[in-house]
């Protein structure tokens, strides 16, 4: 993946391109992915249940709770969806993915742009009411935070980052009765209070969970007599944890285990605060903190509860789920509205053992096979979003986001999760994206690269062991560098690095490596610097000279693994400005016409194997993948392109 905070490159020359055909083969992943959802009333008191669904554009839905149908679906723009809402006088507010606020009128068929939200940010992580009909909204990945008010519009609260050098504030909360705005940061965790009428700036996450991710989701139960109490979900792979805070005393009362901490809601006449947990609701009374929660049911996570006007508690669960749960009886009454399902973007293409075009599918996850033969793509739900994929004779290696999973699938017998076909083979931890696989068939192994966590320097070069199916891990390989790219030349696994970590954290090496492992020493043998001051090296192949040809950056070089020497480069463009990472940017492949295809800064290339010269095909593309057949194939967003030279 490849994303600048700023970005521009210099124009490629490039000779006119010989004719070819393109094919758009259409979506390949489709699902009702229900990103966030929320409940608002018309101006006449009409309730309505509110969800985005993710797709190529993100739609919102609006469900009658009275007449039990769908009466309003919008495009959200050029937003593939939003992970925040919040409703407010009369308006309810969409945090698009784009960056961009929206709002729209309960039970009207009519949304407003009203912007990109501050200068640099690209997406809207929280969003909260405030006084007045003002909203606030934490951004990634300036961490910072905007005032949205419809009579003066948007302005930057806290005055740039709200911790400097954090990248997300991915959580809010806003206390009416003082006017103060809690912010919860990553990927280095921190709970920041800001008190609106002076701006002042307070952390007050007790230093034992200074290492910590995230404050990833916060609630907040007000009018309590000794205080209202905060929720607050501290995250990271090794620890979750839900802090309950006092905001009299601004100290943490006690703790509880993962809980939807953005669910909490306080009951109107009871010191009774709802939330839900692990796929339960809970109640608890939260001014008596050793009194423990009492489960009442099972419930998938909520998006948003309120009190309704006919007295019960309504919950809308990610599952597009309206329940009504009355406290004096215990009745829980369910109903499910079904929403539209929308294409999604590719995340990763491979050719499988079986001739099909492989795809995973961007946040919702998913795969789907595509048979140029027979023109017809299949989905397959289980797995979450594939960063890699590796084939070894009949079987798919996936590398799953997050926590560096890792999974098997037999193309000779059925798709069946529950019955472990995909099979699960383990995870690395401290890693969450295995973006990099080579297969070494001969001595039954195969090597993942992977990026760290949020927050982290530093991948690892992953080895499988087919015949015990043990996972062996070796971090430091390139000392705070993440593994992107691998090749297996002659039983010697040739590894490129990338400087760029997890998100949230700037890189501390100076340029990326290419490195050679040893598969029966389980050791590096050499590294060397292949181009000068680049950021990654995203892809390598074998060349037509039986050399090994890799991608930095914007450049092209060919490498003598035998005299360990870079014998050629080509610089096809510049990468300028401050990448705030780069994992992906380049594929390439051998075609039998002697030419290569590549893919990279977005384009679709020709390159002459002798003079290096190159055509631009086509733009808008990434990703690349070659048929039996010599066609190629390449993604536009949620579509899937073949090229036929």
């Amino acid at each position: 993946m490849f994303s600048c905070k700023k970005e521009a490159t210099k124009s490629l020359k490039v000779p006119e391109p010989s004719a070819g055909i393109f094919t758009n083969v259409g979506p390949q992943l489709t699902a009702t992915t229900l990103q966030e959802s929320a409940f608002a009333q018309d101006v006449s008191g009409k309730e309505y249940a509110y969800s985005v669904i993710s797709g190529k554009p993100g739609h919102l839905v609006g469900y009658n709770m009275e007449s039990g149908k769908i009466e309003v679906d919008l495009e959200l723009g050029d937003a593939d969806g939003s992970i925040a809402m919040v409703f407010t006088d009369n308006w309810l507010y969409i945090a698009a993915n784009n960056a961009h606020l929206y709002r729209t009128r309960p039970g009207t068929n009519t949304l407003e742009d009203l912007g990109l939200v501050l200068p640099g940010q690209s997406t809207i992580m929280d969003l909260v009411a405030g006084k007045d009909g003002e909203v606030y909204g934490g951004t990634y990945p300036g961490a910072r935070v905007f005032r949205y008010h419809p009579q003066s519009g948007f302005s930057d609260v806290g005055g740039g980052a709200v911790v400097a050098g954090e990248s997300y504030v991915r959580s809010l909360a806003y206390q009416e009765s003082t006017n103060k705005l809690y912010c919860g940061i990553g990927s280095h965790a921190a709970l920041v209070v800001i008190d609106l009428a002076t701006k002042a700036k307070k952390n007050i996450l007790p230093s034992t969970y200074n290492r910590q991710e995230f404050v990833y989701y916060m609630g907040l139960a007000e009018g309590y007599a000794t205080g209202d109490r905060l929720f607050a979900w501290v995250t990271s792979p090794e620890k979750r944890v839900t802090l309950i805070y006092n905001l009299n005393t601004e100290t943490v009362e006690e703790t509880l285990g993962t809980t939807d901490a953005h669910s909490l809601i306080k009951a109107p006449n009871s010191n009774l605060a709802y939330y839900t947990a692990e796929n339960k609701l809970y109640s608890k009374d939260l001014n008596t903190p050793a009194q423990p929660a009492t489960a009442i049911t099972d419930c998938y996570e909520a998006k948003d509860m309120r009190w309704g006007k006919d007295g019960t508690l309504h919950i809308l669960t990610k599952y597009s789920q309206v329940r009504r749960y009355n406290p004096a009886t215990g009745q829980i009454v369910t109903v499910k509205y079904e929403v539209p399902p929308q294409p999604y973007d590719i995340q990763t293409l491979i050719t499988g053992p079986d001739g099909r075009i492989w795809s995973s599918g961007y946040l919702a996850g998913g795969n789907a096979a595509y048979d140029p033969v027979a023109d017809k793509v299949v989905q397959y739900a289980g797995l979450g979003q594939a960063e890699g994929m590796t084939v070894q004779g009949d079987n798919i290696y996936f590398g799953i986001y997050p926590a560096a999973n890792f999974y098997v699938y037999d193309t000779k017998r059925p798709w069946n999760v529950s019955q472990g076909n995909p099979r699960n083979l383990g995870k690395i931890e401290g890693q969450d994206r295995p973006f990099a696989g080579a297969s070494v068939a001969d001595k039954g192994k195969l090597f993942f690269g992977t990026v760290p966590g949020y927050g982290k320097l530093g991948g690892a070069l992953v080895e499988y062991t087919v015949s015990s199916g043990k996972l062996e891990s070796y971090t430091g390989v390139v000392e705070n560098q993440s593994v992107v790219s691998l090749l297996n030349y002659k039983g010697i696994i040739i590894g490129g690095t990338s400087i760029s970590g997890g998100l949230g954290v700037s890189p501390s090496a100076p340029e990326a490596k290419l490195f050679a492992w040893s598969v029966d020493g389980k050791a590096k043998l050499y590294e060397i610097t292949p181009v000068t001051k680049a950021w990654a090296i995203t892809s390598l192949m074998l060349g037509p000279d039986e050399k090994i040809w890799g991608m930095a950056d914007g450049t092209l070089f060919v490498f003598n693994p035998e005299t360990k020497e870079v014998e050629r480069t080509k610089k096809y463009y510049d990468l300028t400005g401050t990448p705030s990472h780069i994992w992906r940017n380049a594929f390439m492949l051998m075609h039998p016409n002697g030419n290569i295809y590549a893919t990279f800064n977005s384009k679709f290339y020709k390159i002459n194997a002798n003079t290096l010269e190159a055509s631009v095909l086509k733009e808008g593309v990434g990703l690349l993948a070659m048929d039996k057949q010599g066609r190629l194939y390449m993604r536009a967003a949620q579509n899937l392109w073949r090229y036929k030279p």
